[in-house]
C-alpha cells in the first residue's frame, strides 16, 4: 500500500519549490524579460508609426496646398495667356483693317489714275475722229454739185420749188 512519510512529503516539497525558484530564476525571468522588451519595441513601433502618420498627414497637407497653390497659378497663367492671346488678336484685326484700308486707298487711287487715263485717251480718239469725220464731209460734201443737191433738199424740205 501507500506509505505516507512526513519526510517524503517535505522532501517533495522542498523539491518543488527550488524546481520552482529554478524556473522562475532561469525561465520566467529571462522570458518575461524578452517580452518587456518585445512590448518596449511594440511600443516604440506604435509610437514610430503615429509619428510618422502625423509627418505623413502633415507631408499630405503640404502637397495638397502645393497643389492648390498650382492650381491656382495655372488658372492665373491661363488667364494671362488668354488674355495676352486677345490682345494679340485684337492688335492683329487692327493691323489687317489698316492693311486693308491703305491697300482701298491704293486701289481708289489707281482706279482715279487709270480712269483719268482713259479719258484723257478718249478725249484723244474723240479729237483725232471728229477731225478725221469733218475732213472726209469736207472732202465728200465739197463742190458746187453737192452744194446744190443740199440746197435741193433743204427747199424740199420747207415744202418750196426752185429752177
Amino acid at each position: 500500500m501507500l506509505n505516507i512519510n512526513f519526510w517524503n512529503i517535505a522532501f517533495t516539497v522542498i523539491n518543488l519549490l527550488v524546481l520552482y525558484l529554478f524556473l522562475k530564476h532561469f525561465l520566467m525571468k529571462p522570458l518575461m524579460e524578452i517580452m518587456e522588451k518585445r512590448q518596449a519595441q511594440v511600443e516604440a513601433d506604435l509610437n514610430d508609426a503615429a509619428s510618422e502618420k502625423q509627418e505623413a498627414i502633415r507631408l499630405k497637407e503640404q502637397y495638397e496646398g502645393s497643389l492648390r497653390e498650382a492650381e491656382d497659378q495655372a488658372g492665373r497663367i491661363l488667364e494671362d495667356a488668354k488674355k495676352m492671346g486677345r490682345t494679340e488678336y485684337e492688335k492683329i484685326l487692327r493691323q489687317a483693317d489698316e492693311d486693308a484700308a491703305k491697300k482701298l486707298e491704293q486701289a481708289d487711287r489707281m482706279i482715279g489714275l487709270e480712269r483719268e487715263k482713259t479719258l484723257r485717251e478718249l478725249q484723244g480718239l474723240t479729237k483725232e475722229l471728229a477731225a478725221t469725220a469733218a475732213e472726209k464731209l469736207l472732202k465728200e460734201n465739197s463742190g458746187r454739185e453737192a452744194d446744190r443737191k443740199r440746197f435741193a433738199a433743204f427747199l424740199a424740205d420747207t415744202g418750196e420749188k426752185h429752177d
